[in-house]
């Protein structure tokens, strides 16, 4: 497929910030940095919305800062350590689990453990967005840093699933935070051409944190106690925090206080986190806390999806600055965009949610051990999404990326499918790196398409809204998973004696109790086996989400992520200019093509 041509006005390029840098008087590390050029650079003329469309976005815009290759080279490390902090809270809690329910004895309440984080996580999501465009995005990720260090050092000091499960929140909040403002910084700090090399960087990251995490709490929860596992959360942050105040130059957002307060979204971040909660909070324990008829179930339920239709009605008519501008949906291919973003969260937070699963209770690998078989999708996806960082950066696709990573991603689920219980190290790790090539093919270049096809000064909240969708996209994964887990449960026990309903529904949670229960070895190799046969059904349904969003791929657009220059453009960028320049180049052209624009067309201004 041919990458079409963006129509992108001039947007600063690498060598712009270079020669910026070494014409302009150097800064301290923690000053201001600026480069005035129009946020709209960062998107389509054809895609480019009326002054009136986007008022609300350019009133609290201004926090474009394109840096020098000198000033990435402290920034991206800074921001990278944050986001490997933040999902080593994460994905280390879940080797750790077996040791913390039988300490608390959680129960059937075991998968709150990592659900509580989950859905605090997902609540904020979407408001972390606008409030970094009207607070600034420094000082909103120190917060949240700090959120994450308090809620994970009040969890080392739990004494009751409540507590433990509350504070998980707290941590879940902050942690939410911190991967949508990192993301957001790193859009405002490059230019769209070599963004997609950083946005890889990131998915390396990721990638690097899902492996290190599982490994990390199995080997403090054999060496030492659980608790470790949150306490060494704050031990980290503290000095990513630092890093964070001192070394990373980023804008300020100047500006009266109680006037930044009148420009919060009030009733949408009301909205959006009472209907968030009320329709995951009963989908999370339908079935094993709640029962799926019980009243409260039932009402919450539909409570929050009224909640949720309201939402979007506020959002679409009665507010000046939303968190949600419904116009993000409007630009083109983004549809498809976001519904891969879904699909993708429905089997990716399963995907690692269910294999140290499959290692420790089907294959019974220690949780050390377990941790260890995470690394081949780590070590394959970090790879894949450095290398499509560098060829979305040299070729200016990012739909190549996609489309040939949800091809992998596809083929290795389906891979998944000859899992059994006897399944031996060397098949185990081939189709792990197979999968993995394809998740680190995917993430980021999504993200880099909604980018491209839409407002540049909209990309903190189409971050948000990713990480939103596809968050929201993993709460309804574990929730089908644990649903087909429990009803292949109950169908395939049925008619023994000892599979009574308490223990159909602990161990849809876990089966971690599966070792203490009095029933005979023939009796535990029936429930393994029919265990295994739901992780098949969980598999297939990773598969559908998989080929579906393949299938979507021939939708996503072919945008081009380079940047058109003129021959006046390309001298220009060979001499030490001024920033003024620079700036003053920019704005005239982005007027020049708004008037030609509107003399060639009566229509084409949308009022939201």
């Amino acid at each position: 497929m041919a990458i079409q041509e963006s129509g992108y006005d001039r947007e600063p390029t690498q060598d712009d910030s270079d020669a910026l840098e070494k014409s302009l008087p150097h800064e301290a590390p923690g000053k201001e940095e600026t480069h005035p050029t129009p946020d709209q650079n960062d998107m389509p003329l054809s895609s480019r919305p009326s002054p009136d469309d986007d008022s609300d976005a350019e009133s609290v815009g201004g926090q474009r800062n394109t840096m020098s290759s000198k000033r990435l080279m402290v920034a991206i490390p800074a921001l990278s350590i944050c986001l490997f902090v933040s999902f080593i809270d994460q994905t280390s809690v879940s080797t750790a689990t077996p040791a913390i329910a039988g300490d608390l004895d959680t129960g059937t309440a075991t998968s709150w453990i990592g659900t509580s984080f989950l859905i605090a996580s997902t609540a904020f999501q979407l408001i972390n967005g606008r409030l970094s465009d009207i607070f600034g995005r420094k000082n909103l990720l120190l917060v949240c840093l700090a959120l994450m260090a308090l809620g994970d050092l009040g969890c080392g000091f739990a004494q009751t699933p409540s507590q433990l499960f509350a504070l998980r929140s707290v941590a879940g909040v902050g942690g939410g935070g911190i991967n949508s403002l990192v993301m957001i910084i790193v859009s405002d700090i490059t230019t769209l051409q070599n963004r997609g090399i950083y946005q890889g960087w990131l998915g390396a990251v990721i990638a690097l944190a899902n492996g290190v995490g599982p490994f990390l709490g199995g080997a403090i929860v054999e060496g030492a106690t659980w608790r470790w596992v949150f306490w060494i959360i704050p031990i980290m942050t503290i000095p990513t925090a630092m890093v964070i105040l001192f070394l990373l130059p980023l804008k300020h957002r100047s500006g009266d206080h109680i006037e930044k307060m009148k420009k919060i979204d009030y009733g949408g971040v009301v909205l959006n986190i009472a209907s968030t909660l009320l329709i995951l909070v009963p989908l999370s324990g339908g079935g094993v806390t709640y029962a799926w008829s019980s009243p409260f179930f039932i009402a919450a339920t539909v409570i929050g999806f009224v909640l949720a239709v309201m939402f979007v009605l506020y959002e679409w008519k009665l507010v000046a600055l939303p968190i949600m501008p419904l116009r993000l949906y409007k630009a083109r291919y983004c549809w498809a965009l976001y519904l891969q973003s879904f699909l993708t969260g429905l089997a990716y937070f399963g995907n690692f949610f269910y294999l140290p699963i499959y290692f420790q209770s089907i294959l019974r690998y220690t949780p050390l051990v377990s941790g260890a078989l995470i690394l081949p999708v780590v070590i394959t996806s970090s790879i894949a999404s450095i290398a499509c960082g560098q060829y979305m950066a040299r070729i200016g696709s990012y739909m190549h990326c996609i489309l040939a990573g949800f091809t992998l991603w596809t083929l290795g689920s389906g891979l998944t499918l000859l899992f059994n219980r006897k399944t031996g190290i060397g098949p185990l790790i081939a189709i792990l790196i197979v999968e993995g090539a394809g998740i680190g093919l995917t993430l980021q270049p999504v993200l880099v398409g909604m980018y491209a096809n839409s407002n540049g000064s909209d990309r903190a909240v189409i971050t948000g809204l990713r990480n939103f969708i596809r968050t929201i996209g993993g709460a309804f994964g574990l929730v089908v998973s644990g649903v087909t887990l429990s009803n292949t449960l109950r169908t395939g026990l049925s008619g023994e004696a000892f599979a009574t309903q308490e223990l159909i529904a602990e161990l849809t949670s876990s089966t971690y109790a599966l070792d203490a229960l009095d029933i005979s070895q023939a009796q535990k190799e029936r429930i393994l086996d029919v265990y295994m046969q739901g992780l098949h059904y969980i598999f297939i349904f990773f598969t559908v989400c998989a080929g579906i969003s393949l299938l979507l791929t021939f939708w996503v657009g072919n945008t081009s992520l380079k940047v058109a220059k003129s021959v006046d453009e390309e001298s220009h960028d060979s001499e030490n200019v001024s920033e003024q320049e620079i700036g003053e180049e920019a704005k005239q052209q982005f007027t020049r093509h708004t008037n030609a624009e509107d003399g060639n067309s009566s229509e084409g201004k949308t009022n939201v």
